[in-house]
């Protein structure tokens, strides 16, 4: 099997993989997205074309953990997934034969993506260069979190149970309490501001407005817009640092 019919291989098995996914926030639209998010962010970067397979590679597997429960639990999930997910990449790159340099190198990226192992993966295994996909492969992933799509249909699950409400009104607030907004390059942080510009036009739309009102209260929907325009003046402002200093 050719180099470039191996890659492809595995990218149609985690197609298949993610179809099944039991995790309606990390399914296959989100991983499709992710993986275009890596194409966005990376366009203007000096990758080898090694380098842009194997990121392209780990953004298709980054989430295929999902697959393996039909109950996927929001807390494990989210300190194993990654692990999880590059051991699966590893037996379907064994399965079919091409563990390749590629394939390697996409694996030793979601082993580095790990939030219980990531720093210390990262430290011993991971060169510069792998850093650096990485880094674009993190930056891709959080770029989906305050996606009006995924928001959309978060929303819509919220809907069906109280619990669901929970896990929502959860997923805002982690959104905009921790660093994951934070990106790690400064391709990636463009979009982000792009993301939450129109995140914010999507709360105040009347019935997004509304809804969100009736469930969380007035108090809480202000104080969440407020919370998105600090961190988007602050996006802005590093955005318009960096122009400086490159111009």
């Amino acid at each position: 099997m050719s180099f470039t019919k191996s890659i492809k291989k595995l990218k149609e098995e985690a197609q298949k993989q993610m179809s099944h996914s039991f995790d309606p926030l990390h399914d296959l639209r989100h991983v499709e997205r992710v993986v275009e998010n890596t194409k966005k962010i990376s366009q203007n970067i000096k990758l080898s074309q090694k380098e842009r397979d194997s990121l392209e590679l780990a953004a298709w597997w980054h989430d295929a953990s999902r697959a393996l429960s039909n109950k996927p639990s929001m807390i494990w999930m989210a300190l194993f997934d990654d692990n999880l997910s590059a051991f699966a990449l590893l037996f379907y790159a064994i399965r079919y034969r091409v563990l390749n340099s590629v394939a390697i190198r996409a694996f030793v990226i979601l082993m580095c993506s790990g939030m219980v192992t990531g720093k210390f993966m990262t430290k011993i295994f991971a060169s510069q260069r792998t850093r650096l996909v990485l880094n674009l492969l993190k930056d891709a992933d959080m770029m989906d979190v305050l996606n009006i799509q995924r928001f959309y249909e978060a929303g819509h699950l919220a809907k069906l149970s109280k619990n669901n409400l929970r896990k929502f009104r959860t997923l805002i607030w982690f959104s905009l309490h921790t660093k994951i907004l934070e990106m790690k390059t400064i391709e990636a942080r463009v979009y982000i501001e792009e993301t939450i510009k129109n995140f914010i036009n999507w709360l105040c739309d009347t019935e997004v407005y509304l809804w969100h009102k009736e469930n969380f209260g007035q108090e809480w929907l202000e104080k969440t817009l407020l919370q998105l325009e600090n961190r988007l003046n602050s996006i802005i402002e590093l955005n318009n640092i960096s122009y400086a200093v490159a111009n």
